[in-house]
């Protein structure tokens, strides 16, 4: 069987009272995705840092470990 089709299965063993609170979880947890992703940027832009640095993105590993920097590509 399918995890589709054990699913099927087991929902048809459900009340109309737990297939509404199962379907709150998943609504909820569907709700909470779409959210987090509004999240991240915010807390991205909240946690930005100025450092003068134009390649600190690309040449992070010179910048924390001392490695020779990277050739531009």
């Amino acid at each position: 069987m399918s995890i589709k089709e054990l699913i099927q299965a087991e929902l048809e063993l459900l009340s109309e009272d737990e297939l509404g609170e199962l379907y709150k979880l998943i609504k909820g947890r569907s709700q909470k995705h779409e959210n987090n992703d509004d999240d991240l940027g915010q807390l991205l832009e909240q946690c930005q840092v100025s450092t003068g640095i134009s390649d600190l993105s690309y040449q992070h590993d010179h910048y924390l470990n001392g490695t020779p920097k990277r050739q531009v590509e």
